[in-house]
């Protein structure tokens, strides 16, 4: 598994196995606060992209399992 996700050097340079491109750095999210921050921004990036109106039709969010309890489209796990 690990070999399929080794990438060149040109993308990784602190390693060959990382999960972020360079130019993205990762985030610990501490707080009920801040994990709803990053949830608002990642269900918010469809629509500001034009790609939907409202959230809740995209097919890949979140959106419908934590704000409509809908996991019909994507089975999420629920954190505990």
């Amino acid at each position: 598994m690990r070999e399929r996700l080794r990438l060149p050097a040109t993308v990784h340079h602190h390693g060959p196995c990382r999960v972020g491109q360079r130019r993205f750095c990762d985030l610990h999210v501490w707080s009920e606060r801040k994990r709803l921050e990053k949830l608002d921004y990642l269900h918010g990036n469809p629509v500001n992209r034009g790609l939907v109106t409202p959230p809740d039709p995209w097919p890949w969010s979140s959106f419908r399992f934590h704000y409509l309890g809908d996991s019909s489209l994507l089975p999420i796990n629920p954190l505990p």
